[in-house]
């Protein structure tokens, strides 16, 4: 990847959305388009990676007072290969029923491909949203696979999009959710793609509580099959179990976000359970009306056995990254800064400058 090469995917990207945008004429409050595109480059990585390139399109549509149907396209470059990827996180049914006031009780249903109803940085699983460059290694980097070589590919937590149902009932100082999923949330299973994993049902509950205006914190469990029995070198002993604890926090005042996250997750593999826990926590700070700096720390530690070895091993991942932002307009944005990581199978550190840019606009 080239400097040059991230530049010209970056104005091609801004280009083709300008032209959507023009093309939008006829606007209705029942309808909501928006599109989202972003191109980044690094610079030092080692390995060798790509530009990046993304397009997200969100598309809704109101069919009666408070339902709507959903849908969210994704085109995306892969940056570690240069592989061009399509998917689709959202399709489906939503309800929504506000709180008639203020200190009743409101209640969202949701049925199809859907966000997976665990993670906090879901939240920011969009360039626009997304206030650093990188994704978040806790939801995208796949654990070693020497770990588990025989096994399927699994994550401390996966950037999932299954296919469930969910229901959330909140108040002004408290929320909660239950949902059932079709993957497990160390592994996910997409819309489209080659050899995808068998469908197995997981079971989703969370709560939060705000206690003041700008401070939530949350919680959350699920359980279920991440392998099935069919996928096992040896199937005689079932489906293979994952159980994943999760909290959150996100505390904003004046201009400052911080955002953070723990996650302990446990995995049955072919001779003992394997431990992934970790987390993150992300710092931004707006400076000006178009100025702003944002910061986030990420660390993974895997515990798992070896064929042959009684005793545990451990692998550690860490990451730092910090990022300067300038809007240049509402819509355009330009992030760049510097990012360095260790990464599970090696012993030194990765130093890298990084950069972005993101075009953001509602059609209608």
């Amino acid at each position: 990847m080239t400097w040059r090469r991230a530049a010209a995917g970056g104005f091609a990207t801004v280009g083709l959305c300008l032209i959507l945008a023009s093309a939008a004429q006829a606007q209705t409050s029942r309808v909501a388009f928006d599109v989202v595109a972003a191109v980044n480059g690094v610079k030092g990585s080692t390995p060798r990676r790509e530009a990046g390139v993304w397009f997200d399109l969100f598309a809704a549509v109101r069919i009666s007072d408070g339902l709507d149907i959903v849908a969210r396209p994704i085109l995306t470059r892969r940056p570690f290969d240069g592989v061009w990827q399509k998917q689709i996180y959202q399709l489906g049914l939503r309800y929504e029923r506000p709180s008639a006031t203020p200190a009743g009780i409101g209640f969202r249903l949701e049925a199809g491909q859907m966000p997976s109803p665990i993670g906090i940085a879901m939240l920011e699983n969009r360039s626009d949203l997304n206030p650093l460059v990188s994704q978040h290694s806790a939801y995208y980097l796949p654990i070693p696979r020497n770990i588990a070589i025989d096994l399927p590919r699994v994550f401390l937590i996966a950037g999932n999009y299954p296919l469930g149902a969910q229901a959330t009932v909140s108040s002004r100082v408290w929320d909660a959710r239950v949902a059932i999923v079709d993957s497990s949330p160390i592994r996910g299973r997409g819309f489209f793609g080659a050899n995808k994993p068998p469908r197995l049902a997981n079971l989703v509950l969370g709560a939060g509580v705000t206690p003041r205006v700008g401070l939530r914190l949350g919680a959350a469990f699920a359980q279920g099959a991440w392998a099935a029995a069919s996928e096992m070198p040896d199937p005689s002993r079932g489906d293979r179990m994952a159980t994943m604890m999760q909290v959150e926090a996100e505390w904003s005042f004046g201009y400052t976000k911080i955002t953070g996250e723990l996650i302990r997750s446990a995995f049955e593999t072919l001779r003992a359970d394997s431990l992934i826990r970790g987390g993150w926590i992300e710092a931004t700070q707006t400076l000006a009306p178009r100025l702003f700096v944002a910061s986030r720390f990420d660390s993974q530690q895997v515990d798992y056995q070896r064929a042959g070895f009684v005793t545990f091993m451990t692998q550690h991942y860490e990451r730092f990254e910090a990022i300067a932002g300038f809007r240049i307009t509402p819509d355009l944005t330009l992030r760049g800064g510097y990012m360095v990581r260790k990464g599970y199978v090696v012993s030194h550190w990765d130093d890298q400058v990084i950069g972005s840019v993101v075009f953001q606009r509602k059609i209608f």
